[in-house]
């Protein structure tokens, strides 16, 4: 069952044009998650701007004007149609991936309004030596937006961050030999953190 939803029909002209625009920007930022959008993103953005043109020379009422940006929305609307079933192929009923994207979720889709469960199951997993990364992961949860990674060299107090769409990242820059603490939250409508057991590892 899909879970993404477009409305487009139900947008005025200048809120599909802001939409496409999110769209287009929010998969750029995603491009580990989709590598390779079909159709391209390159394309629906020469079609937002055939429309967003269309649509200021149809302020006039001309109305061949208007014919021509009714048949640049329709255009711009089957692209993101199309795109919206790549997002849904890849994100497999995944809401954080569908999130992502930009594109909306259903409106029967789980709510996850409420305080996130604990991070569960944190796993360390040091990459090869020389490296200075850890793998670090954690069981994943449908209602998380996002994922909040910490981590401080064992006997301090401060934590580091990193935020990852994925319910895996890869920490970099570490020191070599040092012991650290490691710990996780899952970020979702609420955005106040609940962290994971804190599990430590050495650094190689």
């Amino acid at each position: 069952m899909t879970q993404v939803v477009l409305k487009t029909q139900k947008l005025k002209d200048d809120n599909l044009m802001q939409y496409a625009t999110h769209i287009i920007t929010e998969m750029r930022k995603a491009v580990e998650i989709f590598p390779e959008p079909t159709p391209g993103l390159n394309g629906i953005e020469t079609a937002l701007a055939a429309f967003r043109l269309s649509a200021t020379e149809a302020a006039y009422r001309d109305t061949r004007a208007i014919r021509i940006r009714d048949e640049k929305r329709k255009e711009l609307e089957y692209l993101l149609r199309e795109l919206s079933k790549y997002v849904d192929t890849v994100a497999n009923q995944n809401e954080t991936i569908i999130l992502a994207s930009g594109f909306n979720l259903k409106s029967n889709a789980t709510s996850y309004a409420g305080a996130v469960p604990k991070a569960t199951r944190l796993q360390l997993e040091p990459q090869e030596v020389g490296s200075r990364q850890i793998k670090v992961k954690v069981n994943r949860w449908k209602g998380a937006r996002m994922y909040r990674f910490e981590w401080r060299k064992k006997g301090e107090i401060d934590w580091a961050v990193q935020f990852s769409t994925r319910s895996t990242c890869i920490l970099e820059g570490l020191e070599m030999f040092q012991e650290y603490e490691f710990r996780a939250s899952y970020l979702g409508i609420n955005p106040e953190p609940n962290y994971s057991d804190i599990v430590a590892s050495y650094v190689v």
